[in-house]
């Protein structure tokens, strides 16, 4: 798999897409994915292509969204929530759909800092067995960087939505 997707991991709905910035940035696609009118009108805050990072972590902080990337035999989740069940449950439901036993899954969630990285039926055996706990159990809580400058004025912008 080498195709991209966005999931509403609270709606299920999931919509192929070939650049998740601009995908996002096409005429009603936010609105689709079902991402808050205020978090859509802060978009203009964003340089298209030079915020590309900081406008992605901006969304997956304010929208129950993940941003899925396929690398050959490895697929890439990433989102920012507190809440683990509602993401894990969608991966889960992807992974029914699309993955083999020896899928490789790299799992990132931005707001609590953590990764993990296991194969399709590792996750699918800690599902059924403890839920998204038992996933998110075996997840590093490495602490990857995100510059205090892009995590600074995303904060300016979260309380300026509110």
């Amino acid at each position: 798999m080498r195709e991209g997707l966005w999931i509403n991991y609270k709606t299920g709905k999931t919509f192929p897409i070939h650049e998740h910035e601009q995908w996002l940035r096409g005429k009603g696609n936010a609105k689709k994915l079902g991402v808050p009118p205020k978090v859509i009108s802060a978009f203009k805050k964003f340089k298209p292509g030079g915020d590309r990072d900081k406008f992605l972590l901006f969304v997956m902080k304010n929208a129950p969204v993940m941003r899925v990337r396929g690398h050959g035999q490895s697929v890439s989740f990433e989102y920012s929530s507190r809440n683990r069940h509602d993401p894990m449950d969608a991966i889960w439901m992807w992974g029914q759909r699309n993955a083999g036993p020896f899928t490789h899954l790299y799992i990132v969630n931005f707001a609590t800092r953590e990764s993990t990285q296991m194969f399709w039926q590792e996750f699918e055996e800690n599902m059924e067995k403890g839920g998204a706990q038992a996933v998110m159990r075996a997840a590093s809580t490495e602490k990857f960087e995100i510059q205090d400058s892009i995590s600074k004025e995303m904060a300016s912008l979260r309380r300026r939505l509110r």
